[in-house]
C-alpha cells in the first residue's frame, strides 16, 4: 500500500520558477539552466522507480516516495522506502545513462562521454550507507529499532553500462536495472524471509514515519546568491511554450503582448512565484510591485477577487498564502516528458 505518493520535489519546481524568473542576461542563468536539467532527470528517475514499485504485491509492502526525515538535526531523503513485516528496504533511484565506472578507490562514480571527456558524481553506494546509517539512528531514537535495514540502488536507463576499474571487485548485488528490480527484490524477501513484527506494528511504524516527514525548508535565492533585483517581476504567461513576462492587465484580464493569449486566472500561478521565491505573506504595495499593476485602486480591485486571508488594518494588512486561492507549482504534465 502506498502510504505516501510520489510529488515533484520543492527544489525541483523552486529551480524551474527560478529560471523563469530570472532576469534575461543573468550569469547564473546557464548554472541554473544545468541544475534544473539535472534535478529533472532525477525525478523522472523517481517516478519511473515508482512506476515498478506499485506492481508489488499491496499487502505485502507500505511504501513511502521522498521521504524525509530528520535526526538530531540532519536532514535525510530516501526516494524510496518499503515496509515490510520482516525487513524494510531503501531504494534510491539514478537516471544517469552512458557508461558509468564504479571507482572503489577514490568512491566515486565516473561517466565517460564519447568526446572522452569524463564526469564524476557521489558514489550512490557511499549515499545508500550513508541513509541507511541515519534511519537505524532514527529508528532507535524513535524505539522501533526491530527490523533489519538494507538498500538497493535503481538505475533507470536500462541501455546504462555499468563497470568497475580494472582489478576491481565490485559488488552489484544491490544495483539494479529496469524491471531486474523486482529480482533483487525477491532476493531480499529471500534472504529476510522471517517476520520479525505484527501487521499492527507495521502499521505503527508506518505511520510514524509519515507523521515525521518534515522536509528541509529551502531558500533557492540564498543558495544562488541572489536577491529580488535578479528576479523579474510581472505576471507570467501562462503558455509554457511562451512563459513571456510580463503581461499587461486590461478590465480584469491579463494580455500576452508575445503570443497574445488571455486569461484571468494566471495571476494565481505569479503570486504562487512570490510566496515560494520570498514569503508567505505580501502587503498592498509589494503586491502591485510585482504584479506591476497601474495603480492603487486596481491593487484593491485585483486584491479584492482573490480572497485572500489578511490580519491587520488597512496601512498594515498582510495578505497571506491561501492553498485554494494560490495553487502549488504543478509539474504534473511534465513527468512523463
Amino acid at each position: 500500500m502506498i502510504m505516501k505518493e510520489l510529488t515533484p520535489p520543492q527544489r525541483l519546481f523552486l529551480t524551474q520558477i527560478l529560471k523563469t524568473r530570472l532576469i534575461i542576461g543573468h550569469s547564473k542563468y546557464k548554472d541554473i539552466e544545468k541544475d534544473l536539467a539535472k534535478r529533472w532527470a532525477g525525478y523522472r528517475g523517481e517516478i519511473a522507480l515508482a512506476n515498478y514499485v506499485k506492481e508489488l504485491p499491496k499487502e505485502k509492502y507500505l511504501i513511502f516516495h521522498d521521504l524525509q526525515l530528520q535526526f538530531n538535526g540532519i536532514h535525510f531523503q530516501i526516494d524510496t522506502l518499503l515496509l515490510s513485516l520482516s525487513y524494510i528496504l531503501i531504494i534510491e533511484a539514478k537516471n544517469i545513462a552512458g557508461i558509468l565506472t564504479f571507482d572503489n578507490t577514490f568512491k566515486q562514480l565516473i561517466r565517460n562521454h564519447d568526446d572522452g571527456t569524463e564526469e564524476c558524481f557521489e558514489d550512490p553506494r557511499v549515499q545508500c550507507q550513508r541513509l541507511q546509517s541515519l534511519l537505524r539512528n532514527w529508528l532507535i531514537k524513535n524505539h522501533c529499532n526491530v527490523l533489519p535495514v538494507d538498500t538497493l540502488i535503481f538505475f533507470k536507463s536500462t541501455s546504462t553500462i555499468l563497470k568497475t576499474n580494472s582489478g576491481d571487485k565490485t559488488d552489484f548485488t544491490k544495483i539494479c536495472k529496469g524491471r531486474d528490480i523486482f529480482n533483487k527484490i525477491d532476493s531480499m524477501e529471500q534472504r529476510y524471509h522471517q517476520e520479525k513484527i505484527s501487521s499492527e506494528t507495521m502499521t505503527k511504524i508506518g505511520n510514524l514515519l509519515l507523521s515525521q516527514h518534515s522536509p528541509k525548508p529551502i531558500n533557492i535565492l540564498k543558495e544562488y546568491t541572489l536577491t529580488e533585483k535578479d528576479i523579474r517581476c510581472g505576471v507570467c504567461c501562462p503558455n509554457e511554450k511562451c512563459n513571456h513576462i510580463p503581461m499587461n492587465y486590461k478590465r480584469g484580464n491579463w494580455n500576452c503582448p508575445a503570443c497574445l493569449i488571455i486569461s484571468k486566472d494566471t495571476i494565481l500561478i505569479t503570486l504562487s512565484h512570490y510566496f515560494y521565491l520570498y514569503k508567505p505573506t505580501i502587503t498592498n504595495l509589494e503586491l502591485r510591485n510585482f504584479l506591476l499593476l497601474p495603480t492603487p485602486d486596481t491593487t484593491q480591485k485585483v486584491v479584492h477577487r482573490l480572497n485572500l486571508q489578511t490580519t491587520g488594518n488597512t496601512k498594515n494588512r498582510l495578505y497571506y498564502l491561501n492553498p485554494k486561492k494560490v495553487p502549488s507549482c504543478d509539474l504534473s504534465l511534465k513527468t512523463t516528458s
